[in-house]
């Protein structure tokens, strides 16, 4: 575990806060030894907190109590001071999570974006220290690991990948972005649902136009059959979705020269269909000596990345804080 020393074990909880569910687990020595999964509780912030600590108490019932606990959220944090500062569907904004975490909890808290936590996860399980993830889902996420550590910019509102712009003359961004042409606008799965029915209305002929008429519209896993099914209208969606990613893929390798770009979120396991055009686009457009020693994969922690990294990054945070707690040479021990 990177940022732990060796003859450290400490348990720690990661909670991994999402809009339809609240999964806890904890991490010691590497691994998840319990877990539990609760509806999210989206009745207002006392609720979900309430919810939050249920789940927690829920595995320290078995675990007993840990050294830190570390939480995940769909939202823009203030890393710092551990505040919400924008969450469109988590009824978090404007919350000092990590204190309300801290004081409910009775150990130190730390709270960081979901998608930063599954980029650590990944990093963990990879050689070297230097990451970009990419998450496709309904929008694009990511993070961004140097060193070791998750690199958040100046207060830890950074690296939102996803709205890095490949074409100024693009269409709008589908998420909160206020510009055009962003890989989120084009890469996610909103976006490849938009140009689906794009297909489906110009060709009501097709097999996406069939299912416009039969489900009244087209959803990502629609598009994902009828690439399974050899439909070559599904197939270059596909096609497309891989090129434009590529060239978002070359920007982030000339940016920050990692050793590995990983594809996750749930459009990640369509990556079949894509993940080849994405490379040989990147490839042609990245330096040559930064793309030469990149290397492009899927996600490998799947649906526990977020706890698993929320987990790391509480552990990393303890042994910050134990070290700059620590007398410097020359001080009274």
């Amino acid at each position: 575990m990177r940022g732990v020393s060796a003859d450290q074990h400490p348990l720690v909880l990661g909670v991994d806060v999402g809009g339809t569910k609240v999964a806890v687990g904890a991490l010691e020595r590497g691994a998840i030894t319990a877990r539990t999964e609760q509806p999210t509780v989206l009745d207002g912030p006392d609720a979900l907190l309430d919810g939050i600590e249920a789940a927690v108490d829920e595995v320290v019932a078995r675990t007993g109590a840990p050294a830190a606990i570390g939480a995940g959220i769909p939202s823009q944090i203030e890393f710092a001071t551990g505040t919400v500062l924008s969450s469109v569907n988590i009824p978090l904004e404007g919350v000092a999570l990590r204190d309300e975490l801290s004081a409910r909890l009775g150990v130190p808290a730390v709270v960081d974006n979901d998608a930063n936590c599954a980029a650590l996860a990944e990093a963990d399980s990879l050689p070297g220290s230097n990451i970009v993830m990419l998450t496709l889902g309904t929008g694009v996420g990511g993070g961004v690991v140097i060193d070791g550590r998750i690199f958040r910019g100046s207060s830890g509102l950074g690296a939102e990948l996803g709205h890095v712009v490949i074409d100024e003359n693009g269409p709008p961004c589908p998420g909160s972005c206020p510009n055009r042409g962003c890989l989120e606008a084009f890469c996610s799965g909103t976006a490849l649902e938009r140009d689906a029915m794009q297909v489906a209305e110009d060709r009501p002929d097709t097999h996406l136009g069939r299912v416009v008429a039969e489900h009244g519209e087209v959803k990502g896993k629609h598009v994902v059959q009828a690439a399974e099914a050899g439909d070559p209208h599904a197939l270059d969606l596909f096609e497309r979705l891989g090129r434009q990613l590529g060239v978002g893929i070359a920007s982030l390798v000339n940016a920050f020269e990692p050793e590995h770009v990983v594809i996750g979120g749930g459009l990640g396991r369509a990556a079949d269909y894509y993940q080849a055009r994405a490379e040989r686009e990147a490839s042609i457009r990245a330096l040559p000596a930064l793309w030469e020693r990149t290397r492009v994969s899927r996600a490998a922690k799947g649906a526990d990345a977020g706890m698993f990294g929320a987990g790391l990054l509480a552990l990393q945070e303890l042994g910050r804080s134990r070290d700059t707690s620590a007398p410097t040479r020359g001080e009274a021990r």
